[in-house]
């Protein structure tokens, strides 16, 4: 029998002694085991039982409204990092910017069940508005467009004769894809434009087609993978989706006669949003009152209360002890043996990065020795590829099947893909990956750097949209894999161009790397109905549009540097700096056995790791664990994790499944609770603090 991830979850108590199957939903053991794939309904009222969404339940106001709602999402996003500095709404794969306005259309929509069920929202519709702003928002401030303004504006405005800009890496700069050098572009960016002055958007024209046009492309590459990996994932790996399923939990019950819905009903429910948000509604008194006391409990890693961390060693990062309630919440639906694996591997990590920097351990040839924290990074990216290698493997039936009905696509049954036809999927990864090594190639790529590169960035995207699927962990994110190349390339064998265009492309330029990572949670929310490409399209097309032209205009009308953020001023100065580093480095990497030996070891680990996952029930990690143990956003929420593992733990151990599926509303008043202070604490600034907010939301 093939093994594949997840096979070890799927009978509680029968392999697992009642603790690797924890990943259980409340819509039932037949959908948690992939038993259950989305069909479409034939009528409206069966569309109402399943929550599938069909033409006939979807009204085309409804639809005006939800554009307009990502349309305002993307346009609060950046009012708030930048003028109010309340919050960094967009720092997740399934960021504030999303959850606000979806939770604001939950509640209001509960109450209009109540009251005036003709105004009310569907159960699809709710959940097709949930998608919109899932896609859309993935542009919004933080996430990409406030970075992305910053990078574009800051060589011209911020080159001097001291850090050699012009002479080091202007020649190199792909300009195609930077605004115009007419009079007062950069200048009235930074410094802002004379009242009544027109914003010069001729001169951003080609910068937001070209920078629309990858994020096109990474999205048709997003929808293929999507399309050939989602039944496998669903039908045969059982992955749990939480990010998904607790929007699923919460849409239930919008299509039945009137009155409030399932979770309003729910006492846990109420709980769970009392904890999460009182502390918050508790501080908002401190707004008016500097002196009134303040529950700290919530407060983010950089807040009002500073740093959120014990110093522990000056060998080691400060240990956090930030409690985040939405991370709480979602990882509830993880299984037991990923967040245990997360939070204990997260300690051999630290364990090892304090011995090999005690003893001043470190890896490669002389003059490019890799330090602890590279060594661990160099490591967790080699399991990473492994675990690739592993998806692909364990799809291995399921791929050939896709495969058949690419050359073959009549009489093969039923379609092995989602969303999109089988040659239309291989259409889109085909397509847009062409278009992007061609993109790359202008940028600076040589082409065989462009397509290696390429290949090993949808290698981690792949990695981060399988196991977000499985973890729920909202802050797992791809490598873009520049020191992979430097190690076995060597920068002494790429032009100077290649070396620019690698440390240009990053997450501050490239647009749209954010959105695949949510595509497979989308088809869920939507249903396999043709209407998918277009909601993911159309919502693209729209979100990026409303975040650019917001920012690039609130810009030039009030001025970037008065913003004093860092996504402006920090991140495009400390990102140049680094280039014109690279290219003035006189004695350039070559190729290190050394690294790629480390590159090597962590790819089979990864593999020995996840065979005993899946052949044994008693094994207790997941290679997850591993890839993470160096992520900057483990340690900032290990805390989480782990109190997440024990509570689960203690619930599966003495209540069993049943206990487990009735704690659960309780998680997703964590998470509703937390966003609704945190939406009033925004309302409050915006009315009475629009000049200068409380910072209450972030990492």
């Amino acid at each position: 029998m093939t093994p594949y991830y997840g096979q070890v979850v799927s009978d509680f108590g029968a392999k697992s002694g009642g603790y690797h199957g924890a990943g259980y939903s409340a819509r039932g053991h037949d959908e948690h085991n992939g038993l259950r794939w989305h069909k479409m309904s034939e009528s409206a009222s069966k569309s109402s039982e399943t929550g599938m969404l069909t033409e006939d339940n979807l009204r085309w106001p409804v639809v005006v409204l939800c554009a307009a709602t990502v349309v305002f999402a993307c346009v609060a996003a950046t009012f708030l990092e930048f003028r109010s500095r309340s919050a960094h709404m967009a720092m997740a794969n399934l960021p504030l910017a999303v959850l606000l306005p979806f939770v604001a259309w939950l509640l209001v929509n509960a109450i209009l069940k109540r009251f005036a069920p003709r105004l009310s929202l569907t159960s699809a519709e709710l959940r097709m508005a949930l998608s919109m702003l899932w896609v859309g928002g993935s542009f919004a401030g933080y996430n990409w467009i406030t970075q992305w303004v910053g990078a574009m504006a800051a060589p011209k405005y911020y080159a001097s004769p001291e850090n050699r800009w012009r002479e080091l890496i202007f020649d190199h700069l792909p300009w195609w894809m930077f605004p115009s050098d007419f009079p007062g572009v950069t200048e009235g960016f930074f410094l802002g434009i004379e009242k009544g002055a027109a914003v010069p958007w001729g001169a951003w024209l080609a910068p937001i087609f070209w920078a629309m046009s990858a994020g096109l492309a990474m999205t048709f590459i997003g929808l293929g993978l999507t399309a050939v990996f989602q039944k496998q994932w669903v039908q045969h790996e059982r992955l749990t989706y939480p990010l998904a399923q607790v929007p699923l939990d919460l849409t239930e019950g919008f299509d039945a006669k009137r009155g409030w819905p399932p979770f309003v009903r729910n006492g846990l429910f109420w709980v769970g949003f009392a904890v999460s948000a009182f502390p918050l509604l508790w501080n908002l008194i401190e707004y008016w009152t500097p002196a009134f006391p303040r529950l700290a409990i919530f407060d983010a890693y950089y807040g009002p209360s500073g740093p959120r961390g014990a110093e522990l060693s000056r060998y080691l990062q400060p240990f956090s002890y930030r409690l985040l309630p939405t991370v709480l919440g979602f990882t509830f639906l993880c299984d037991l043996n990923i967040l245990f694996s997360i939070w204990s591997s997260w300690l051999v990590g630290q364990a090892g990065l304090y011995g090999m920097s005690r003893v001043g351990f470190s890896v490669g040839l002389a003059g490019q020795e890799a330090k602890p924290t590279a060594i661990l990074g160099l490591f967790t990216h080699g399991v990473s590829m492994g675990l690739v290698i592993w998806t692909i493997w364990a799809a291995r039936g399921h791929l050939r099947r896709v495969f058949r009905q690419v050359v073959r696509p009549r009489g093969s049954g039923d379609a092995e893909t989602a969303i999109l036809s089988p040659r239309l999927a291989l259409f889109g990864i085909l397509a847009g990956g062409i278009y992007m090594v061609f993109w790359l190639h202008r940028a600076g790529y040589s082409a065989g750097i462009g397509l290696a590169w390429l290949l090993l960035f949808w290698a981690s995207i792949l990695v981060v949209m399988k196991f977000l699927a499985a973890s729920g962990f909202a802050y797992l994110f791809p490598s873009f894999g520049t020191s992979i190349l430097d190690m076995t390339v060597g920068a002494s064998q790429m032009h100077e161009s290649t070396l620019v265009g690698l440390r240009l492309v990053n997450w501050r330029l490239l647009a749209g790397w954010r959105l695949p990572a949510a595509l497979p949670h989308v088809e869920r929310l939507v249903g396999p109905t043709k209407g998918v490409g277009w909601v993911v399209f159309g919502s693209l097309v729209l979100g990026m549009l409303a975040a650019i032209l917001y920012t690039v205009s609130i810009c030039y009308e009030e001025g970037g540097s008065t913003f004093r953020t860092w996504s402006l001023v920090g991140a495009p100065l400390g990102m140049y700096e680094g280039i014109a580093k690279a290219v003035a480095d006189t004695d350039p990497t070559v190729t290190d056995p050394g690294k790629i030996g480390v590159w090597v070891l962590g790819g089979v680990t990864a593999g020995v790791i996840q065979v005993m996952q899946s052949r044994f029930s008693w094994w207790p990690f997941h290679p997850l664990g591993i890839m993470l143990m160096s992520s900057g956003y483990v340690r900032l929420y290990v805390l989480d994790i782990f109190l997440v593992w024990l509570g689960k733990l203690l619930i599966l151990s003495f209540g069993g499944i049943s206990l487990y599926r009735r704690v659960k509303p309780c998680c997703y008043g964590l998470i509703v609770g937390y966003v609704f202070a945190v939406g009033c604490s925004f309302l409050i600034d915006v009315i009475w603090f629009p000049g200068g907010g409380h910072y209450i939301h972030g990492y």
